[in-house]
């Protein structure tokens, strides 16, 4: 029964590694990302860690800290793209706004 768990956790973790490595991808090629995947991932995980035998969980401590870490530079991604989206349309709006009120060419 415990290696059914075991089984679960490592390949709910393996999914969940493989879906922050391709986000990272896809924003750093400035592409969009669903997260909406990595939400039931963690949440599989979650429910899994905690059904387990205390025991088998232990066995991922290592492995949950490394998931963790990997959505950490994961949420720093998002948050340095997002702050990219937030400048390139600023100045949008700022370039929109000169042409539209800055000094008329005759």
């Amino acid at each position: 029964m415990n290696i059914a768990f075991e089984d679960t956790i490592r390949q709910e973790l393996e999914k969940a590694a493989s879906l922050i490595t391709g986000s990272r991808r896809l924003m750093a090629e400035g592409r969009h990302v669903d997260l909406s995947a990595m939400e039931e991932r963690i949440r599989a995980i979650t429910e899994a860690v905690q059904a387990a035998p205390p025991d088998v969980a232990a066995n991922f401590k290592e492995h949950l800290g490394a998931l963790l870490e990997a959505l950490d530079a994961l949420e720093h991604d998002l948050q340095a793209h997002h702050r990219a989206l937030e400048d390139g349309l600023s100045s949008i709006k700022h370039r929109t706004a000169h042409d539209a009120y800055g000094p008329k060419k005759k």
